[in-house]
């Protein structure tokens, strides 16, 4: 037996009835998301390290 049949039942909203389409579309959905800040967070770190490489850390002396 599927799980999410299994929990289907449990998940009824305001708005009506929560089919498995609803819960996949909302997976893909976060999925989608999860990876968008994965990608951001990537950029940012590329970008402090070109900063670092351009502008040399002083170095004592």
């Amino acid at each position: 037996m599927n799980m999410i049949s299994v929990l289907l039942p449990a998940f009824r909203s305001v708005m009506g009835e929560v089919t498995q389409q609803d819960i996949f579309r909302s997976l893909e959905l976060m999925g989608k998301g999860m990876l968008g800040i994965l990608v951001v967070m990537i950029l940012i770190f590329l970008v402090i390290k070109g900063l670092n490489a351009v502008s040399g850390s002083k170095k004592k002396e």
